[in-house]
């Protein structure tokens, strides 16, 4: 078996969708490489030599070339736990066989080629199979995944392995393709900067979240979730989603021309809005767990279908009076349903309302969407529509021109930033779905198609459509029988909590026990091993629960430093293990705290289920 066979088997058997197109690449003999050559160097190795604008670069060290790879292997502490490492380029392999051979079991690797003819060298002269069967590696490679690199981080990043993040790049790569390697490093950081405002909310949140997802399964029973309506939706019937963004009181009033041949979609903020212009819109969606329950306050909205996350504003939810549809659910949701089969379509966090109503129309199977009210900058002061001035800390340190919808600059912020970068990449990635922007204001989101909503209005609203009639004829998610189980599966989380807390105080005392040990500095190997057999039962059994990863969002604000700093090991092995420990007995008293505190809410729900 030639290199190529070899590595294209083993790209098969776990990469069908890469090998499906490197197929159909090689078949094609659209990419030469013809500037790519091997040199043998002195130690007997050989050394891979790309020609780039007339200049030889040489990736590997013409004379020891593995003892290049161990010093460049050095410098990073791969020895840590739960690393994720993004690297830029793979070259002929070598200092990627290195880094594997240092990670742990648990470590993500994600290998960036931004040069795919050095790829198909490579696939033809070399074995990378033992790299490609690696299933800590996701591999992307320009001109044929690499759209999905940065989709994939957003999915899989947690802010949890941000301390232990290696970001890196095979030598020289940097230099041959410095265009690519600036974008590679960008992409990174803009999801890294998602994940760490997405850390920021679960540190101040994480309380609230919990409470609310406990208290809002009394909705599960005479509830859908949104994966029921997909396929259901005309094609030509548009989604216009509405914010509320200064522009808003631009055009909200042409919006009666809309009714009946679109499906509106109301951000919670833009509810008030629409109410006070009389326009009926379809349908609300909501995220925040401490959305202020004013923009609800009038009665007139509270039948219209909603759109709602479990972790939703409780107080929201029961002024709510319509059906509530989950258009994402919790990870303890995403079990509960999976039971009957029911899975939720995948969900790309933005990180606000109208992200999220976005992603709710893509998965919908919407072909046209329309923005509006969707500015993301500044008019003047005025932050949100009705000319209302809302600030947050520290925005004029973070302001930034950028282009504006009509061809000059308006003023955004960062949060805002990050919205419009999310938006701008989302669209990339989606094919076959016209977005069009008729905010008619604000910043620039490049991928749209801009048009006034008068002309949206003319060109896409032609078809009648009653998001109403669909929601009438639509049962409920759950049968009774099936829901009986659910039901119970509500219940059995008093007794889980029970347990938990049980197994949380049985750690505490074996830790302790393990932690003395460790401090009298007497070699009790056999003590050592009982009381570690101990605490990982202990730690399999609770995070076995269905009901823990409820508790692991309440969590998150008492012990986050902690959890980060649990990652990253010394030299020192006894001071490993006593750091671990004094953090795992951390864990043990926040999950007994956080049984304690939502006790109240798990019982005020067990009546109402």
């Amino acid at each position: 078996m030639d290199y190529l066979e070899k590595n294209l088997s083993v790209i098969k058997k776990g990469r069908q969708a890469l090998y499906d197109k490197l197929e159909e690449i090689l078949n094609s003999n659209e990419y030469l490489y013809d500037n790519i050559k091997e040199t043998e160097t002195k130690d007997g190795n050989k050394a891979l030599i790309i020609e780039k604008d007339s200049v030889k670069y040489r990736l590997n060290s013409i004379y020891r070339p593995l003892s290049e790879v161990n010093k460049w292997a050095d410098q990073y502490e791969f020895q840590n736990l739960n690393i994720s490492v993004m690297m830029f380029g793979i070259g002929n392999g070598l200092f990627v066989l290195e880094m594997l051979k240092r990670l742990q079991a648990d470590a993500i690797v994600y290998l960036y080629e931004p040069d795919i003819s050095v790829f198909l060298y490579v696939l033809n002269n070399i074995d990378i199979s033992n790299i490609l069967n690696d299933k800590r590696v996701n591999l992307f490679i320009n001109n044929i995944n690499y759209i999905e690199f940065e989709e994939f981080l957003q999915k899989h990043m947690d802010w949890r392995m941000l301390i232990t993040q290696i970001i890196c790049n095979h030598p020289v790569y940097d230099k041959i393709y410095g265009d690519e390697y600036v974008e590679f490093l960008q992409k990174i950081y803009k999801a890294n900067n998602l994940e760490k405002v997405n850390m920021d909310t679960e540190k101040h949140l994480s309380v609230t979240l919990a409470k609310n997802a406990i208290s809002n399964m009394c909705y599960i029973k005479e509830s859908n979730y949104i994966s029921e309506f997909i396929g259901k939706i005309p094609d030509e019937v548009p989604a216009i989603i509405v914010a509320a963004g200064p522009s808003l009181d631009k055009n909200i009033d042409e919006l009666k021309n809309a009714e009946g041949k679109a499906f509106i979609f109301a951000t919670d903020t833009s509810v008030k809005h629409l109410i006070k212009h009389n326009i009926n819109f379809d349908a609300i969606i909501t995220l925040d767990s401490k959305k202020a329950k004013g923009h609800l306050k009038d009665e007139r909205c509270h039948n219209i279908p909603m759109f709602c996350v479990l972790e939703a504003n409780t107080k929201f939810m029961d002024m709510h009076k319509g059906r509530k549809i989950w258009f994402r659910g919790s990870v303890y949701m995403y079990d509960l349903y999976n039971k009957f089969n029911r899975a939720f379509p995948t969900y790309n966090n933005g990180g606000s309302v109208a992200t999220a109503a976005f992603t709710a129309c893509v998965s919908l199977g919407f072909k046209n969407i329309v923005l509006i009210g969707q500015d993301l900058a500044y008019s003047g002061n005025v932050t949100h529509a009705g000319g209302v001035v809302k600030n947050i800390i520290n925005d004029e340190d973070s302001r930034k021109l950028v282009e504006s919808i009509d061809g000059g600059k308006v003023m955004t912020r960062y949060d805002w930033l990050i919205y419009l970068e999310w938006f701008e990449d989302a669209i990339k990635s989606i094919k076959d779905i016209n977005v069009i922007d008729a905010t008619e204001g604000g910043a620039l989101i490049h991928g749209t198609k801009i048009m006034k909503l008068s002309e949206v209005i003319n060109e896409y609203c032609n078809k009648k459509f009653s998001f109403k009639d669909m929601i009438d004829d639509m049962p409920y998610t759950f049968t009774d029988d099936e829901y009986n189980v659910v039901r119970n599966n509500i219940l059995n989380i008093q007794k889980e909590f029970g347990d938990m807390k049980r197994k949380s105080n049985e750690g505490i005392k074996v830790s302790k026990s393990l932690i003395k040990i460790i401090n009298n500095g007497k070699q009790n190997t056999k003590g050592e091993h009982k009381n570690l057999k101990k605490i990982d039962k202990i730690n399999k059994f609770i995070s076995s629960q269905d009901s823990y990863s409820i508790l692991d969002a309440y969590i998150t604000s008492a012990v986050a430093d902690d959890i980060q700093n649990i990652n990253s090991l010394t030299k020192d092995e006894d001071e490993n293990m006593r750091k671990t420990l004094e953090i795992s007995m951390s864990l043990y008293k926040a999950l007994i705290q956080a049984i304690d505190a939502l006790l109240p809410a798990l019982e005020e729900v067990i009546i109402k289920v």
